[in-house]
């Protein structure tokens, strides 16, 4: 059936296009007339003011015409879906169809008249700013003689400020000693305006500054002191490096930003030369030759032959430290060898023990830094086969015997190292060890051969009462072994050590006490402890709901943010005279070097950023402002890169698949057109 033609609905299109049209241009005239107005306030010319008044009218006039009406009728109502432009074309003629069609079309166009807000498609809000801002010149250019001389004071004032800050700078004179720590036997370095300070860990500075001001402050990573004046000999500042970051040195208004890279002392390189490789004896008549080398960067004060001897098996295992003297070659002060012989008679070794020795050095620094060497082990075992702890032994022989025990001992060692270790190296140490913890964890809880079931249901059903009770509290410390073991993981993962050492001895405390009761492990899968396969599938799904995985927020990009506003504050130091960029161009060095002073590309921009600063020459302030954009932009290109993308292979059912897609990803685009 045919939709009804409404007779109305072309001319009431029409009265609603018109009248659109005459709002958005009378709107249009009044914006034009306010920025005539600024102009000719701005520029005290009415030619100005009549030519911008005429321009922005006729560009804004033919902007508003019928076809731009019709298209923001459409914006604005998005439920028309095209059907008001379909509607200006039939009535304009540029369009025909079938009688019923263009009735339904004018039909529904005119509903959408009716219902579209006409104040959205034709805003005021452009007209109201230009009026708003006419308003504001005619009363500045209205005020009286008196203010309009204490508004040009008070400019004049601000500009005169940032001149003398530019000039003030200038008589800022910052010199520095560095001196090395007493052991490395480098020279002091004197440095005059240095643009950036190089240090050896632990040296120490000492900043002399030259102002005029009364005070001076020294921010050092954060850290700020106030300085007063020494008579004449002006300001000094001193402080041990330890780490890289700045130093920012300010005086009245006069301010320079200085980075500081401080280079850490490696630890000593320790490596043992022989035999470097474990070794198996089957009696104790073998004599074995230690070599170990050492060398540092800056100097060596001791080398020793480390070792741990392990004896025992299971959870009675037994560890006894000790050292071997070696004979020592100093070629120079910062490489040195060391020879010992022993036999493992000497040793001490006896059927079943274990040695495990490792090179040890420290440097000659106050602290003494310690390095050591991989470790490697010497067993003697009858069999002449290796069954010791997991020294690199066969994964079979070895499924069972990481001991618990051991774990102790290498946590509390990794506790006593922490404060030679960085936080990263100490954090990756700790997760090593809850590695092995697990593992060890694993072990038991497979020998468990299922659930430990309750103390008193167990010994309900036990036909000897006493044998089943003993039986039953072996499980209860077995199970209070696992889950000791579980605390310690979390605790290793945390890289809590002293929390984790507490729940390592009672999961060594516990796994005694189930050996002791009928060797428990032994008889860990018995009858009445075998899985029920007829309860399989069997549970109560009732209470089962679906689960929809929400994506978490992605952090703040901090550092990214913080290099988006260095690059706008780079950008607005074009057009500056010179005493306006040198103030601004301060400021923002300071600004990238407390951003990261670790970052080699922040560094060079502090550095140019100040070159700039200080430079006479135009040109060269251009060169160096532009290296200083160009390093920030770089840096800022880094911080917004997204991660590098996991490529890590597929489970091994789909490995195939994927390698052939890969493939064809590869392929010529004729070629894969052939397959």
């Amino acid at each position: 059936m045919s939709p009804e033609i409404h007779a109305g609905d072309a001319q009431t299109i029409r009265d609603a296009t018109d009248g659109l049209i005459r709002r958005a241009r009378t709107l249009a005239v009044v914006e034009a007339g306010g920025w005539a107005t600024v102009a000719g306030v701005g520029s005290r010319s009415m030619v100005v003011a009549a030519a911008v008044g005429a321009c922005l009218a006729a560009w804004r006039w033919r902007r508003n015409g019928a076809a731009a009406v019709v298209r923001t009728i459409e914006r604005v109502d998005a439920s028309s879906r095209n059907v008001f432009i379909t509607a200006h074309e039939l009535l304009a003629g540029t369009l025909t169809t079938s009688e019923p069609v263009r009735a339904r079309v004018l039909a529904d166009a005119s509903a959408v008249v009716r219902r579209v807000d006409r104040a959205a498609v034709a805003s005021s809000a452009a007209a109201l700013r230009a009026l708003a801002a006419a308003a504001l010149a005619l009363a500045i250019a209205a005020m009286p003689p008196l203010w309009r001389a204490r508004v040009t004071e008070l400019a004049s004032a601000a500009r005169a400020r940032v001149a003398n800050s530019a000039a003030s700078a200038e008589t800022l004179e910052v010199r520095a000693l560095i001196r090395p720590p007493a052991y490395t036997g480098l020279k002091e370095v004197a440095l005059e305006a240095p643009d950036q300070l190089q240090a050896i860990e632990g040296s120490t500075l000492v900043l002399a500054v030259e102002s005029p001001a009364a005070t001076v402050t020294v921010d050092h990573d954060g850290a700020a002191a106030t300085l007063r004046k020494n008579g004449d000999r002006g300001f000094t500042y001193s402080s041990r490096l330890t780490k890289t970051g700045f130093i920012v040195v300010a005086g009245a208004e006069a301010r320079r930003t200085i980075p500081v890279v401080v280079s850490p002392d490696a630890l000593p390189l320790v490596t043992i030369t022989a035999p470097a490789r474990d070794l198996v004896y089957s009696n104790g008549d073998a004599r074995i030759e230690f070599v170990a080398q050492a060398a540092d960067d800056f100097g060596l004060r001791s080398l020793r032959l480390r070792y741990t001897k392990v004896s025992g098996s299971g959870e009675t295992f037994s560890f006894e430290d000790g050292e071997i003297p070696l004979a020592l070659t100093r070629t120079t002060s910062r490489e040195w060898s060391g020879r010992a012989a022993r036999t493992l008679a000497d040793l001490h070794l006896q059927d079943g023990d274990t040695l495990v020795y490792r090179g040890v050095a420290t440097d000659a620094r106050d602290e003494g830094g310690t390095g050591s060497s991989d470790a490697f082990f010497i067993e003697l075992s009858r069999l002449g086969a290796a069954a010791g702890d997991a020294f690199t032994l066969p994964e079979e022989e070895t499924r069972y015997a990481l001991s618990q025990q051991m774990l102790i001992v290498k946590t509390e060692r990794l506790q006593q190292r922490r404060r030679t270790l960085a936080t990263a190296a100490f954090n990756e140490e700790a997760l090593n060890l809850a590695v092995e913890q697990r593992m060890i964890r694993a072990g038991f809880v497979f020998m468990l051969g299922g659930e430990v079931e309750n103390e008193e249901v167990e010994a309900e059903q036990s036909s000897e009462l006493q044998e089943g009770r003993l039986q039953n509290r072996g499980q209860r410390d077995l199970r209070a072994a696992t889950i000791a073991m579980s605390q310690a993981e979390k605790q290793l993962t945390a890289a809590n050590l002293a929390d984790a050492l507490a729940a390592e001895r009672t999961a060594v405390a516990a796994l005694q006490r189930a050996f002791a009761r009928d060797r428990y492990i032994l008889r860990a899968l018995a009858t009445r402890s075998a899985l029920d396969l007829t309860r399989r599938l069997t549970g109560v799904t009732t209470g089962a709901a679906g689960w929809r995985r929400s994506v978490p927020d992605a952090p703040a990009n901090r550092r990214a943010a913080l290099l988006e506003d260095l690059l706008h504050g780079l950008s607005s130091l074009a057009g500056r005279d010179a005493r306006e960029f040198a103030a601004a161009a301060r400021v923002l060095a300071e600004e990238a070097i407390r951003i990261d002073p670790s970052s080699a590309a922040l560094r060079s921009v502090a550095t140019e950023l100040q070159r700039a600063a200080a430079g006479a020459d135009p040109d060269a302030r251009t060169r160096a402002g532009a290296a200083a954009a160009k390093a920030a932009a770089e840096e800022a290109t880094r911080a917004h890169a997204d991660a590098t993308w996991d490529a890590s292979m597929p489970a091994s059912r789909l490995a195939a698949a994927f390698a052939e897609a890969i493939a064809r990803l590869k392929l010529p685009r004729s070629d894969r057109g052939q397959r």
